[in-house]
């Protein structure tokens, strides 16, 4: 049981990301702080557009998810859950992943359009996501030839396919997948069209019927991969001391961040999953005495795919691996910690080389990507501005009581270890995941939009920031909950995003 020390350190953190987050939410809605969206519009600096009208219908769907979301909470400290914790903790998770999935097209409610028909002009769309552009096109059809060319086609695609021009072939590649598997299958791509209310008539290639029903069938799998995350959520937390029910709290939490909840569908949303589940692996691995071998093994190839789908993996895989090194080191010898590391990176590094077999140029693509990317994104806009600003725009779309909370906590975990006291796994965790934080932030390389694009930091960030002390009890999560729900409608409501 936590001492009582603890829960009055708990219900302090708890107190002053209440008072700090309130003002927040309320000016949102008003536009009394514009500069919460950004310093400068777009380009080439970065700015959230405001919404003065509010959403385009009420948001009653996306209310009564999350009023699902804040009954698992409740649910999950009756005597039932405490009586067959491991149970009661799988089905919150399960139920996270749900609900969690169901708020995510409950939100595009703000939109004008049908919440599927959004889904769908969202990933057509060349400024949104030109992934699924580069997918249907000739240069694509056949996978093995893009994959050859892929590091040659990179500067012409700078021009008309931005997003495509700065990532790994892995995007355009699982594009390709789900047009290949509509169509073979008519009646999936019949389904998919008919649910979204597109008009049953041919269209021109290469906007077929089977691209379009491809495009609203990647977009939902996208979510759904988002979505998943909260499991390797709970079981992190869990690897890490956290009692099983508040593991299982933390991902009913992730459910309602607002970043992965309103930035659907994007490929930042989905890698949440396998780098999650590489960092709880991993960890994993170092704490039992069977099975250590796949586990780093699985936890690098997860990394791999990872790293194929976006270059900027590598920065978060890294802190979260070395997070989850440091929390086991002590508890197992130095040397089984560093093996277990190094499996996992010689299976990530194995995994993401593969396609090279097939004539994929895998260093020149990425290379040629980080030009891309430096040019378009990063130079252009101020090293200054974004450090501050970055911050900020991470720290909403986390979900502000979420970061004040991590904020805080990383104070008294800087006191205790400087002195001298004893630091436990979760601690360890936690300081290795803020100190890298602020080296990617000092490190500048990413200049706007963190909302979006650091999503796949968010599940360790939550566990780190949550998680000490077997945190959060019941009322607790209850409360963080309910900000979060707040923070995710408002922002969702008068935002652009």
């Amino acid at each position: 049981m936590p001492s009582l020390e603890a829960n009055g350190a708990r219900a302090r953190i708890l107190g002053v990301a209440v008072l700090v987050s309130l003002p927040i939410l309320l000016s949102i809605p008003f536009d009394l702080a514009p500069l919460l969206r950004g310093p400068a519009p777009y380009p080439p600096e970065w700015r959230w557009a405001f919404r003065p009208e509010g959403p385009a219908r009420p948001l009653l769907a996306a209310g009564g998810c999350l009023l699902g979301l804040l009954a698992l909470l409740v649910v999950s400290g009756s005597a039932g859950a405490g009586r067959d914790r491991t149970a009661a903790s799988r089905a919150l998770v399960a139920g996270a992943v749900v609900l969690g999935f169901g708020l995510q097209l409950a939100l595009l409610a703000r939109e004008p359009g049908d919440p599927l028909r959004t889904l769908l002009s969202r990933t057509r769309s060349r400024s949104y996501s030109s992934y699924h552009s580069v997918a249907i096109s000739p240069e694509a059809r056949d996978p093995v030839a893009f994959l050859r060319h892929h590091a040659d086609q990179l500067p012409d695609q700078a021009r008309s396919a931005k997003h495509a021009a700065t990532h790994p072939p892995g995007p355009v590649l699982f594009y390709r997948a789900t047009l290949a598997l509509c169509e073979g299958s008519p009646k999936i791509t019949d389904g998919l069209l008919a649910v979204a209310g597109v008009p049953d008539r041919e269209f021109r290639p290469p906007a077929t019927r089977p691209a379009r029903a491809a495009a609203l069938l990647g977009a939902l799998l996208l979510g759904l991969l988002g979505a998943l995350a909260a499991w390797p959520i709970a079981r992190l937390a869990a690897a890490l001391g956290v009692a099983r029910l508040a593991a299982a709290r933390l991902a009913v939490l992730w459910a309602m961040l607002p970043g992965p909840a309103l930035q659907t569908p994007q490929f930042d949303q989905a890698l949440a999953l396998p780098i999650a589940g590489s960092v709880a692996l991993l960890l994993a691995a170092s704490q039992h005495q069977k099975g250590v071998a796949w586990r780093a093994v699985l936890a690098g190839v997860l990394g791999g795919m990872a790293l194929f789908t976006s270059y900027g993996a590598a920065v978060f895989l890294a802190i979260g691996g070395l997070a989850a090194l440091a929390a086991a080191h002590g508890a197992v010898s130095l040397r089984r910690t560093l093996l277990g590391g190094a499996a996992a990176g010689v299976a990530g590094l194995t995994a993401f080389g593969v396609p090279a077999l097939l004539g994929h140029h895998p260093v020149r693509a990425l290379l040629t990507a980080l030009s891309i990317h430096r040019e378009i994104y990063t130079t252009p806009r101020s090293y200054a501005l974004w450090l501050l600003f970055n911050p900020l725009d991470f720290a909403l779309f986390l979900g502000l009581p979420v970061a004040v909370a991590g904020l805080l906590v990383l104070a008294g975990t800087a006191r205790r270890m400087a002195g001298g006291g004893d630091s436990s796994p979760i601690t360890r965790f936690q300081l290795v995941t803020f100190v890298g934080m602020a080296a990617l932030l000092a490190f500048g390389v990413t200049r706007g939009e963190v909302g979006r694009l650091w999503i796949p930091l968010m599940p360790l960030v939550l566990v780190a920031s949550l998680g000490a002390g077997n945190a959060p009890g019941r009322r607790e999560s209850f409360v963080y909950a309910t900000l979060l729900a707040a923070f995710t409608l408002v922002m969702g409501s008068y935002w652009v995003i």
